[in-house]
């Protein structure tokens, strides 16, 4: 990306396009955020969107450029959005520097990671699904070239691979196996969220079914992803997968 401002609030522009102001504004809101007697939106509601649809675009693109089954294929989308690839984005789109959050608190990874989905959510509401693709392309691009160009190297595979074991993912393992099986896939759903803005905990439910049986594990996390996490390994466990 070049030096040009990336985010400009003036304008309210993210590097080329033009976003809905309170959009944006809402992505680059931390949760902690509390000025005196205002009431304002954070960036929780559009992360949970920008989550999806980051999720779709990576997975589309996987889909288009590999011929790998299904498996490898969540596992690989895995290893493109994690936290710390996402954070590492969200630094080079100068989102530290931008977002809105209580004096003296410290950003960390996960801050960045939930930035930049929220963001993904507001270019979504803003400029619809072509658009979005645009900028994912314009922010992932060159990532994505070096992870195929590894993929179809036989070292490169290996090693990616070797990673998909390291990078341990419940959701994934859990959403494999229902496929495998040719079942309705679990669905997962925010049960409450407790503690203070600078330090919350998440409570997330997975309900799966099997034949006319229903289970539910529920999982708690510092954010929502981690919680979904800590839901599907319980359901696992509970399913002795």
């Amino acid at each position: 990306m070049s030096k040009a401002k990336k985010i400009d609030l003036e304008k309210n522009k993210v590097l080329d396009w033009e976003l809905d102001e309170s959009l944006l504004i809402e992505a680059l809101t931390h949760p902690n955020y509390h000025p005196p007697d205002q009431v304002i939106l954070n960036f929780e509601r559009l992360e949970f969107l920008g989550d999806s649809i980051l999720d779709t675009l990576t997975a589309e693109w996987l889909y288009k450029e590999t011929k790998e089954d299904v498996g490898i294929l969540s596992q690989l989308r895995s290893l493109l959005v994690r936290t710390n690839t996402l954070a590492e984005v969200g630094k080079e789109l100068g989102i530290e520097k931008k977002l809105r959050t209580s004096s003296n608190y410290k950003i960390v990874e996960t801050d960045l990671e939930d930035s930049l989905e929220a963001i993904f959510g507001a270019f979504y509401l803003s400029k619809g699904v072509d658009v979005t693709r645009e900028f994912f392309y314009k922010l992932f691009l060159k990532r994505l070239k070096h992870f195929k160009n590894e993929i179809n190297d036989e070292k490169g595979r290996e090693k990616i691979l070797k990673l998909t074991v390291c990078e341990h993912n419940p959701i994934n393992q859990l959403q494999e196996f229902f496929q495998k099986e040719g079942l309705q896939l679990p669905e997962y759903s925010l049960l409450k969220k407790k503690g203070e803005d600078h330090d919350p905990i998440f409570f997330m439910q997975c309900k799966a079914k099997i034949g006319e049986k229903e289970y539910l594990s529920s999982g708690k996390g510092s954010n929502r992803k981690s919680a979904k996490r800590d839901a599907a390994e319980k359901m696992s466990k509970k399913l002795k997968i």
